[in-house]
């Protein structure tokens, strides 16, 4: 671990964080090019390629400097992989409007003047638009600059950012600690215990340089990855000269088969019926076991094909809003339960005997110190979130609920990440969504209700993007390589914190210089309406009632005599619980089982229906490859693989690259391309 792999670490991370906003924004408004689209982001992949074919080369050959080794470039990957979980929708990217934006919306929306839901928010959690309302907020909403000139640092109202982001900046700072802490206890059981596979980590380490042959000297890699690139230059060009090339076509169009399932429409699954071929999925998959992928690619088309059966028969599974009551929302969450209860079940011994270390008990056999500390750590971070829940308002029970499920998702999605190398995640499970469903209104209460949503905007709104699946990646890359685990994820802590200290301003910066309304995205538009809308329809619901007063005027323990749950959710719910479990001791019990628990991550979500048909693809070659060839072919065939990974990485790269370029000498927006939509 040398000083300049930490300073090129450090210098990558401030990168990011400052970069992604305006590169994703104010270069590409609208645009589908992301610097960080998912859990593989192209820009740390693709700059990896070319510091392994083009800086150290340069290094060795013409400067006559010691090259970047492996942990060296381990250790750089490892701190831009969790800076890429800051800028966007995993923390920075909807926080500044979740703060603002509702002050404006209350102005045009006369449902939330009526009900006056933008005075159940603490005022901590708000932005401070009382001293200057002209520049803070209406500034904020039409921007700043004026023509081509840009706004000055100095124009930017800072002090009304000052009171929330007291309140804010701690609280996601403690559990984002507390999960890097955590990533360091399961790290050891999932890496060396259970030996998940980790496929992109592993694809990671086939880069680095190292004592044997390269794999970037292979034929196979060669030629797969030049195909890639190739196949999606001419596309790329194409999206630029549509007039003078061909593409080549990477997208089926299946929607004939409609006539033979049309369930799959009524059931949502329409993106089933338009896939994909991506390649990056393809050579993922050959990398984790063939039960795995063989679920993930099934799951959507089983769990759409039924929606639309359902619906058939007048019971839709995706009636309601997508984030609030659905049922979808509550099966994933049992999915998530039942993956997360028999995970910790598996790892009971390690963990068992760490926590009774941490909390100064004696455990039937020694730990290793750092994972005795990082479990303190956890504890300590888990309860100051819980804390800073309760001080700004909500009962003590429901920031125990919430704390827990924070936890849950974000290790649940890290375990997928480790054994499947699913890096497109879509699933949203929210506290207060899922206590409204469970509980009731009444028991919930408007007030509760929004604190949850409004902390789950910045916290769990972008679970994909979240910096634990980030950290997990980090550590095993460090692992590999023979860094010391501890170390790096202190390194990753602080990357973590410069990251932060950079997006949080970078972020405010560029939406007050062009406007919010023009400069974000519409994710970022719309999420700070979630805790107010929902507001609206809890309290209008309860005042019908006549139960307005009493549950907004309950609290602790007493709210459970306000309960009047819902049938429908607790079903979907139990079903999602019982199933994963189900699943889960079945693979453990009957090596034969075909289906993996982790499709309850997936499931019928958008993402999962962009990735099936690839999935499905990889899974069919490695099954032919390993069946009729053996083992023999099957290494022989891995160079192939992560030259297809490694092809569509490195073309990722190139729209980024030519984008900021296009923007910088002509002022205008480049061509939109996506390697994923």
């Amino acid at each position: 671990m040398t000083k300049r792999a930490i300073i090129l670490g450090l210098l990558c991370a401030a990168f990011i964080a400052g970069f992604c906003y305006f590169h994703d924004c104010v270069i590409n408004p609208g645009a589908r090019i992301r610097l960080v689209p998912h859990l593989m982001p192209h820009i740390v992949y693709g700059a990896l390629l070319f510091a392994v074919l083009g800086i150290n080369p340069l290094l060795k050959h013409v400067l006559k400097w010691k090259p970047l080794g492996a942990g060296e470039l381990a250790l750089v990957v490892a701190l831009a992989l969790v800076a890429c979980s800051v800028p966007f929708y995993g923390m920075v990217h909807c926080w500044p409007s979740a703060l603002m934006l509702p002050h404006h919306y209350e102005r045009v929306s006369p449902g939330w003047q009526r009900e006056g839901v933008l005075q159940l928010a603490p005022k901590a959690m708000l932005a401070d638009v009382s001293k200057d309302e002209t520049t803070a907020l209406t500034g904020y909403v039409t921007g700043l600059s004026v023509g081509s000139d840009h706004a000055a640092i100095t124009d930017i109202p800072w002090s009304a950012w000052l009171r929330p982001m007291l309140f804010w900046v701690p609280l996601v700072l403690s559990i984002t600690i507390a999960c890097i802490a955590l990533s360091v206890v399961i790290h050891r059981q999932w890496a060396h215990h259970e030996q998940l596979p980790y496929p992109i980590s592993q694809f990671t380490h086939a880069l680095l340089p190292g004592d044997g042959p390269s794999v970037l000297r292979s034929r196979g890699f060669i030629i797969a990855a030049t195909a890639v690139f190739a196949i999606h230059m001419v596309n790329y060009a194409h999206a630029w000269w549509p007039q003078y090339l061909i593409p080549i076509k990477l997208r089926l169009d299946l929607s004939p088969a409609l006539k033979l399932v049309p369930e799959l429409l009524s059931g949502d699954g329409r993106s089933l019926l338009y896939p994909r071929v991506i390649f990056a999925v393809i050579g993922i998959t050959y990398f984790f076991a063939s039960d795995v992928s063989f679920s993930l690619a099934i799951a959507p088309v089983f769990m759409c094909y039924v929606c639309g059966v359902l619906t058939g028969y007048g019971l839709s599974v995706t009636k309601g809003f997508s984030l609030f009551h659905n049922s979808k929302v509550f099966l994933y969450f049992g999915g998530y339960l039942g993956i997360f209860l028999m995970s910790v079940y598996t790892g009971r011994h390690l963990y068992g005997n760490v926590l009774r270390r941490s909390l100064g008990m004696q455990s039937s056999e020694d730990q290793d110190p750092a994972l005795v500390w990082a479990m303190r750590i956890f504890l300590a971070g888990a309860a100051l979130f819980c804390l800073l829940l309760m001080i700004v308002g909500l009962d003590w029970p429901f920031a125990l609920f919430y704390t827990g499920v924070s936890i849950l998702v974000f290790t649940v999605i890290s375990r997928s990440i480790a054994e499947t190398g699913g890096f497109y995640i879509g699933t949203w499970i929210l506290p207060g969504s899922v206590l409204w469903g469970l509980l009731g209104g009444r028991a919930v209460g408007p007030r509760s209700l929004v604190i949850m949503v409004m902390v789950s905007i910045i916290v769990l709104v972008g679970p994909g993007w979240a910096p634990m699946p980030f950290v997990v990646q980090s550590l095993k890359i460090a692992d590999m390589t023979g860094l010391r685990v501890r170390k790096t994820a202190i390194w990753c802590g602080i990357a973590l914190v410069l990251a932060m200290a950079i997006a949080i301003p970078a972020t405010i910066y560029w939406q007050y210089d062009g406007g919010v309304m023009r400069t974000a995205s519409g994710w970022a538009r719309y999420t700070p309406r979630l805790p107010f809308d929902q507001a609206v329809v809890m309290q209008q619901q309860l005042a019908a009632q006549g139960l307005l007063d009493s549950a907004s005027e309950t609290h602790g323990w007493a709210r459970l005599s306000q309960l009047a749950p819902s049938p429908t959710f607790w079903a979907a719910f139990g079903i999602g619980t019982v199933l994963s479990v189900l699943i889960y001791v079945c693979r453990l019990r009957f090596p034969w089982w075909p289906i993996h628990p982790i499709v309850f991550v997936f499931l019928g979500t958008h993402q999962a229906q962009r990735l099936a048909f690839s999935f499905l693809l990889g899974w069919a070659i490695k099954t032919g490859i390993y069946r009729y060839g053996g083992a023999r072919l099957y290494q022989s065939a891995k160079p192939v693989m992560i030259g297809l990974i490694a092809g569509e990485v490195a073309a990722g790269t190139v729209p980024m690259v030519f984008g900021v370029l296009y923007y910088a000498i002509t002022g205008d927006p480049p061509v939109n391309y996506s390697l994923l939509l």
